[in-house]
């Protein structure tokens, strides 16, 4: 299918990339629902009549899934959600986790799991993509492969879209997986990959 470009658009997108930043300190200013929402939609959202994301997933098998931790959103209770791709929705699945339990499943004592409004734990069914592509590598573990992947395509596009929302964030990978699934709710059959801590950037 034919893309048609303009300039500015081009501009645009080069701009968003050569500006792309990770940022560990944040305000104490509530995110706005929407621009969360945006955000989201961006990683994970449904954004065509058969199915497609703005991330692409081997096999259109999708794997992963968003639990969003909410600390500081307008207009949003306190709590831990499911982000829906189809519907662009959050639904609600537990209380937010107890203030400094995140902390303590960071390897590198990332303060920033605990200051961040927003705290986008990206899962997935590993079981499951490791049966889908089991017959492509003898070892089984293609699809594990295909999950970081895919994995590293949403954590792109969680920077840009915050990037253009004006707000800030980090991908955090070195985290105790089993300690991070006792203190959240994930999806069925899922495992943490990484996390995205999302807010307003603290002026330097």
């Amino acid at each position: 299918m034919a893309v048609t470009t303009t300039e500015q658009e081009r501009e645009l997108l080069y701009s968003l990339i050569s500006r792309r930043r990770s940022v560990r300190q944040f305000t104490d200013t509530p995110v706005e629902e929407p621009a969360l929402m945006r955000v989201l939609t961006c990683a994970q959202g449904v954004n065509s009549s058969d199915g497609k994301r703005g991330a692409p997933s081997a096999h259109a098998l999708h794997p992963l899934g968003l639990t969003v931790v909410v600390r500081r959103v307008q207009g949003v209770e306190a709590g831990s959600y499911l982000f829906d791709p189809a519907r662009k929705s959050l639904g609600r699945i537990a209380s937010a986790p107890v203030s400094g339990s995140l902390l303590p499943v960071s390897l590198a004592d990332d303060e920033w799991l605990e200051t961040a409004p927003v705290v986008i734990v990206i899962s997935a069914d590993y079981d499951l993509a490791l049966r889908h592509f089991a017959d492509q590598q003898p070892d089984g573990l293609r699809g594990s492969r295909y999950v970081d992947v895919e994995t590293g395509a949403v954590a792109q596009n969680l920077y840009l879209a915050a990037l253009v929302e004006k707000l800030g964030g980090v991908l955090v990978m070195g985290v105790d997986d089993q300690a991070l699934a006792r203190q959240l709710t994930l999806p069925a059959e899922h495992k943490p990959v990484a996390l995205f801590c999302l807010g307003q950037a603290q002026a330097s």
